[in-house]
C-alpha cells in the first residue's frame, strides 16, 4: 500500500464506524447505506456532503475488517471498540501503521513514557529519504498528519492527550479480542497496538 496522506481529512469517527459497521452486517451495500445515511441522518450532521464524507470514509476503513471482528466491533464495550476501530484505520493507512510500529512500540519497549515533537519530526524525515510520495508533502500536510496522528493515539486510547506532554498510555485488550485477532490474521496490528 502507498503511502497517503489521506488521513488527515478523516476522523475517529468511532460511533459513526460502529453505526456503518451494523448496517454492513445487516446485508444493506455501501450505495442503500448511502440512501439512509442522509434521509435518517444517521451520522447526526448538518450537512448532505458531510454524512457522504463519513460513510466514505467509516466503510472504506470496515470493508477490510473480516466479518467476525466486524460482529464483535458493533457488540463490544467501548474501549475494546476504540481498538478494533484504530486497527480499521491502520489497515487503510500504511503511514499511521508504521508510526505504531516504528515509534509507538519502541517507547514501549524502552519504557519512555512520551511522544515527542521531536519522535514525530524524526519518523516524518526519515520517511521523506524512503518515498518520494512523502517526499513531496508540503510542510502544512506533514503537520497535519502529525496532528492527525496524536489526535487518533488520544481519541483510542494510547495517549493522555494529544497536545503536549503526549504521555503515553498503554492499552488494555482483554484476551478474547486477542485470540479474536490473531485468529483473523491481524496479530500484525494487534502487536502494533499493544506495543510488543
Amino acid at each position: 500500500m502507498e503511502y497517503s496522506a489521506g488521513l488527515t481529512s478523516k476522523l475517529f469517527w468511532l460511533q459513526e464506524s460502529r453505526k456503518t459497521a451494523e448496517y454492513m452486517l445487516k446485508g444493506y451495500s455501501r450505495e442503500e447505506i448511502r440512501g439512509i445515511a442522509w434521509e435518517e441522518n444517521i451520522y447526526q450532521v448538518k450537512a448532505e456532503y458531510r454524512a457522504y464524507e463519513v460513510l466514505n470514509g467509516t466503510y472504506r476503513r470496515l470493508s477490510v475488517l473480516p466479518e467476525a471482528v466486524l460482529k464483535a466491533f458493533t457488540t463490544c464495550d467501548v474501549e475494546t471498540a476504540k481498538i478494533l476501530n484504530l486497527i480499521a484505520i491502520l489497515m487503510d493507512s500504511r503511514l499511521f501503521f508504521d508510526f505504531l510500529h516504528e515509534v509507538y512500540d519502541e517507547k514501549i519497549r524502552l519504557g519512555e513514557k512520551e511522544i515527542t515533537d521531536r519522535d514525530l519530526n524524526v519518523f516524518f524525515s526519515d520517511k521523506a529519504t524512503q518515498s518520494d510520495v512523502v517526499a513531496g508533502w508540503t510542510d502544512i500536510a506533514v503537520r497535519k498528519l502529525k496532528q492527525c496522528f496524536t489526535r487518533m493515539m488520544f481519541e483510542a486510547g494510547m495517549l493522555e492527550s494529544s497536545a503536549k506532554p503526549r504521555t503515553i498510555r498503554q492499552v488494555h485488550i482483554d484476551y478474547r479480542t486477542e485470540e479474536l485477532l490473531t485468529a483473523s490474521g491481524l496479530g500484525e496490528y494487534l502487536k502494533a497496538v499493544k506495543g510488543v
